[in-house]
């Protein structure tokens, strides 16, 4: 478990600062800078630091990925039109750029990727298998030949 300047430390690192800023602003030293890297990079290099940094980044990454829920209903209002495609045009040597509804395809697409993530779509598949045990004894038995 971190103490609470350690912790502010590797925040401040996942926000973004430098190891340098980051130290400077969980301790509040007034070191010289070659002091301040070389403490905050064996601190950043410790174990309990670095397991509590992947565990934010973990964190982090889970949140900015959409779950498949909020991917269909995204997609769905894609299909419905709550989801607007932006354009543009020229008039006068001046782009006007302006919001429309998903064309068709970009709605079929949408449904289409739906319908995939729902399992809608069965694949069948059809053939002719003879599974005789003559058969496979004359197949090796060719292959043999060769």
């Amino acid at each position: 478990m971190l103490n609470a300047k350690q912790e502010k430390f590797i925040q401040n690192i996942v926000k973004g600062m430098s190891q340098r800023e980051a130290y400077k602003d969980a301790y509040k030293v007034n070191y010289k800078d070659e002091a301040i890297d070389s403490k905050a990079c064996a601190l950043f290099n410790s174990d309990k630091v670095q397991n509590r940094y992947k565990e934010l980044i973990k964190a982090t990454e889970d949140e900015a990925i959409m779950s498949a829920i909020e991917r269909k209903k995204w997609l769905t209002k894609v299909i419905n039109g709550e989801i607007k495609e932006e354009s543009k045009y020229y008039d006068d040597h001046e782009v006007v750029i302006y919001e429309k509804d998903a064309d068709i395809g970009t709605k079929i697409k949408a449904l289409d990727t739906l319908n995939k993530m729902s399992g809608e779509y069965i694949t069948k598949v059809e053939g002719n298998v003879n599974l005789s045990y003559e058969n496979a004894i004359k197949e090796v038995a060719d292959d043999d030949e060769y």
